[in-house]
């Protein structure tokens, strides 16, 4: 059976006519565009769930999702291509941006930082490791990484075991690094050998970009 629509909204240059059917007959209401801008809002609910400590940034909009999840600096344990064993190493502080959307693959960018980021302005840097494109971008090659429609929450644990479990080779592993500016593999191989404890910040590029900088990127 066909329903009739018992309220229609009609949209002109000079406002929003709303047309009601009532048992007295049709009836028409010019009404505020603010007033029902704020109605609908109100109807419209987004829930994060529970939140990661390390998450820093959520947005929505339509399918769209952008989630920005904080690593502190930490030892972490990378394989290398034709290597066996990994080196356990001192990672930076790191950013992990993901986007998605209801189909297709997520877009990621990862940049590492000195400190977790208080305002939108944090100052971003190149991520020491190889993979990564200029812009933050994610090589990922063979790599089964996760599909769009498995990642409907906030939590980024997954996206990182992913990323950071990944056989590193030389693909863009120039341009990572002060010291070692050639191939930041070896920047691990020497860390390794030194027994470093914490990734020296002085020796991070600078990614010429901001947190907000990014966000607005992913967003168009």
């Amino acid at each position: 059976m066909r329903a009739e629509p018992t309220l229609t909204l009609k949209l002109y240059p000079f406002g929003v006519l709303m047309q009601r059917k009532t048992p007295q007959g049709c009836m028409e209401y010019l009404i505020d565009p603010a007033q029902l801008a704020l109605q609908l809002a109100s109807t419209v609910r987004l829930e994060t769930g529970i939140l990661s400590p390390n998450t820093i940034y959520i947005s929505q909009e339509g399918v769209q999702k952008l989630v920005v999840e904080y690593r502190p600096r930490q030892k972490t344990a990378l394989f290398l291509e034709g290597t066996d064993a990994p080196v356990i190493v001192p990672l930076p502080e790191l950013l992990l941006f993901r986007r998605t959307t209801d189909k297709g693959l997520p877009d990621y960018r990862v940049f590492a930082v000195k400190a977790r980021p208080a305002d939108l302005t944090a100052k971003l840097f190149h991520a020491p490791l190889p993979n990564l494109y200029e812009d933050g971008r994610v090589c990922w090659g063979s790599v089964q990484h996760l599909q769009a429609q498995q990642l409907t929450g906030t939590n980024l644990t997954e996206d990182w075991k992913v990323l950071l479990g990944t056989r590193f080779g030389s693909h863009n592993a120039g341009r990572r690094s002060k010291s070692h500016p050639d191939d930041i593999r070896k920047k691990y191989l020497a860390m390794e050998a030194a027994k470093t404890r914490v990734y020296p910040k002085s020796d991070l590029l600078p990614a010429n970009r901001t947190l907000e900088d990014v966000l607005e990127g992913l967003r168009r």
